[in-house]
């Protein structure tokens, strides 16, 4: 008897194994050599990881600074602004946009700081920004030749006022430990890493040992140190680089030849994506090609500028154009695999908007003007018949390099990093 409850214990013991459990132990297949047995890229069932794609809408407006007119119709008395009816109607497609980017080119220093003053020193009340942050503006580009007419001192209290509110800021630092680290902003797993540099500060001193304080290069004279705050936020992490740069020629409706090399230059250094500011006016739109010395094409998408967002600059003493009143609003749409981190620009498209100066100075996709009647937005037909015009002159001016006519052999957009 004794010698059969063996035989079964051991009968049991062996189907125990069998099941690959054993008093509450869980066993495996072990790996040969250490090593999983299943390829790489695949789950331990042998089948391909899940398809995990990501995307992100990356929009873009162009440069905001208030002039005399604006700050007075904002006024509500008692020091008190309101700068929200400029934004009410473009303000959906800004939120649709899971990351929205506008050119701050106004210092926001309070009104102690020499009060509130348009051109040529330009200090707008922190209502402005309040007035963007619920428009959907998440981030201030801040390297600009206004920024600073506050000087140095207005410049610590308006990157003070504006992150206060939630506003994040890139182009001016506060500290050289914040102006070395790369800023990099993750949305839906992707990593987007920002730059942005100005040509110009309008003559005004940066105190010695402060030069973090707004990334400043007189003329663009080398573009060296864009290069190399390329190099450091790839390094750090970045999936996809977009470079803004004020620079240019004001009013005018092409890029200059320097910007033109600026631009492949800094494509073939790594940036994906160079959105300008400063010209006042719109500019075309253009994908590059540059060939590497190792024979590999690195591309990238080029806004030579976006043109003006909020202003009340239009055809009047020392403005050339009545195309200031116009500007681009971008949307760049960033794609992601998750499994193999290779990433890539999927689609871009554009809203041609203009200021309506009359009328608060609410910004208008120009496609709602056109396709309304003209009392909806305050327009008598004769002043829409003329925005119909200048519209195409827009659209001829953006496409002059065949932006839609190469769109198609562009995207998706990959390099290799």
């Amino acid at each position: 008897m004794q010698r059969i409850r063996w035989i079964g214990l051991i009968l049991l013991l062996i189907a125990a194994l069998v099941g690959g459990i054993y008093a509450g132990i869980h066993f495996t297949t072990p790996e040969k050599n250490g090593e999983n047995s299943d390829p790489p890229g695949k789950q331990n069932n042998g089948e391909p990881p899940a398809p995990d794609i990501r995307t992100a809408t990356l929009l873009s407006v162009g440069t905001t600074y208030p002039h005399q007119p604006q700050l007075q119709q904002a006024h509500l008395g008692g020091g008190k602004y309101d700068f929200s009816p400029s934004f009410e109607i473009i303000a959906p497609l800004i939120r649709e946009a899971d990351l929205a980017i506008a050119t701050l080119e106004t210092a926001q220093a309070g009104a102690a700081n020499g009060g509130y003053t348009s051109y040529p020193l330009f200090n707008s009340p922190i209502e402005l920004s309040e007035a963007f942050k619920e428009a959907g503006i998440d981030i201030f580009n801040t390297a600009n030749n206004h920024i600073m007419d506050r000087g140095y001192n207005g410049l610590m209290d308006t990157l003070d006022s504006v992150r206060a509110l939630g506003i994040k800021t890139f182009g001016t630092a506060k500290s050289w430990e914040e102006r070395e680290r790369p800023f990099i902003v993750e949305v839906n797993g992707i990593k987007l890493g920002l730059i942005s540099y100005t040509y110009n500060i309008n003559g005004v001193t940066v105190p010695a040992g402060h030069e973090y304080a707004i990334n400043h290069i007189e003329n663009f004279h080398t573009i060296e140190p864009i290069k190399a705050d390329i190099e450091k936020t790839r390094s750090a992490g970045a999936d996809l680089i977009a470079l803004y740069l004020h620079m240019g020629e004001e009013y005018l409706h092409e890029p200059t030849p320097r910007q033109k090399e600026i631009v492949r230059e800094l494509t073939a250094a790594g940036a994906d994506m160079i959105i300008g500011t400063h010209s006042h006016v719109p500019q075309p739109l253009e994908w590059i090609r540059v060939e590497l010395p190792d024979g590999s094409v690195r591309r990238s998408l080029v806004i030579y500028t976006l043109g003006n967002f909020c202003t009340n600059q239009h055809l009047t003493t020392g403005v050339p154009t009545d195309l200031t009143r116009y500007g681009l609003l971008t949307r760049i749409k960033l794609g992601k695999d998750m499994n193999s981190a290779e990433c890539w620009i999927e689609d871009v498209d554009y809203e041609v908007y203009i200021c309506h100066i009359d009328w608060r100075h609410r910004v208008i996709p120009v496609s709602f003007i056109l396709e309304a009647a003209p009392e909806k937005y305050h327009h008598s037909e004769a002043r829409v018949k003329t925005i119909r015009s200048q519209h195409q002159s827009v659209l001829e001016i953006v496409e002059k390099y065949g932006f839609s006519a190469e769109k198609n052999d562009f995207l998706p957009l990959k390099n290799s990093n």
